[in-house]
């Protein structure tokens, strides 16, 4: 009896290889190593590189008096010394953690569905494409509402929402479409070309064409309009593409494809035109 429990005891290498290869780890492994590698080209790389020249950081005598050290408990009263992270408990901190929080949860839930289409059925590489081209825009997206509430700075906020939430929309169609089980929709793919071609558009009224074209941006600036323009760029050219393999696939012509979305196209000139002029406003 005793060896029979003793033989049972320790798991069988197959059993470690398949609990290894669920969806579950290879989705928890897959998210924390895109976390940390996407936050270390961040500050590890591209701060360090691209950043001006700032002296260093005395650590023996520098001090903080606008810590208020409560999270210190009886550690640690009054005016502190250097620490690598200080933070306040404000409600702007609980803010930032919530924002924090949703993102890496956002995050992890997708890599986790891709991950399951991989190893269940079989990846949409149109959309796939799309979801890598608007990791930029979703990290900036994260950092800047960060460092909005972190500086108290909210004049830029409805301005920055509207970015983030029609990207947000977009990229929830793009990941509904990514499993090819899953059959494309003409309609969600076109909302996926309109918010392209707002952002296009909205992004040369607004930076673009002062920072890139006049050349009156700093470097960091010409930078981050590049990728946002890109990115955009590559949605509309996708979805468009989409669109008319969707149309040849259905063996319609020119003629019965604008037959078809006529109408749509109608509403989606009236709402890139209404939203336009609602943006001026924000």
């Amino acid at each position: 009896m005793r060896g029979d429990l003793l033989e049972g005891a320790p798991p069988r290498p197959e059993r470690w290889r398949s609990w290894i290869k669920s969806p579950k780890v290879l989705g928890f492994a897959s998210s924390a190593l895109f976390l940390v590698l996407v936050n270390y080209l961040h500050f590890g790389v591209i701060l360090k590189t691209w950043s001006p020249q700032k002296p260093p950081v005395d650590r023996d005598s520098c001090t903080c008096s606008c810590w208020d050290t409560i999270f210190k408990g009886t550690y640690q009263m009054g005016v502190s010394g250097y620490k690598h992270m200080y933070f306040n408990i404000t409600p702007q901190s609980l803010k930032m953690w919530i924002l924090t929080v949703f993102t890496i949860l956002m995050v992890h839930e997708c890599i986790c569905y891709i991950i399951r289409i991989v190893l269940t059925s079989r990846l949409r590489l149109s959309m796939l494409l799309l979801l890598f081209a608007v990791i930029h825009s979703h990290y900036y997206s994260w950092w800047v509402l960060w460092g909005y509430y972190n500086d108290d700075f909210y004049e830029q906020w409805p301005h920055q929402m509207f970015f983030t939430l029609t990207e947000l929309v977009s990229t929830v169609l793009v990941v509904w479409q990514l499993d090819e089980a899953t059959p494309l929709s003409r309609r969600m793919t076109l909302v996926i070309a309109d918010i392209a071609l707002l952002h296009i558009l909205a992004g040369g009224i607004d930076q673009f064409v002062l920072n890139v074209i006049f050349q009156r941006g700093e470097r960091h600036q010409v930078l981050r309009d590049l990728a946002f323009m890109s990115s955009d760029i590559i949605y509309l050219i996708v979805a468009c593409a989409e669109l008319a393999r969707l149309s040849c696939g259905n063996g319609m012509t020119l003629s019965l494809l604008w037959e078809s979305l006529k109408r749509d196209l109608l509403y989606s000139a009236l709402l890139i035109s209404a939203l336009l002029v609602f943006l001026s406003f924000l």
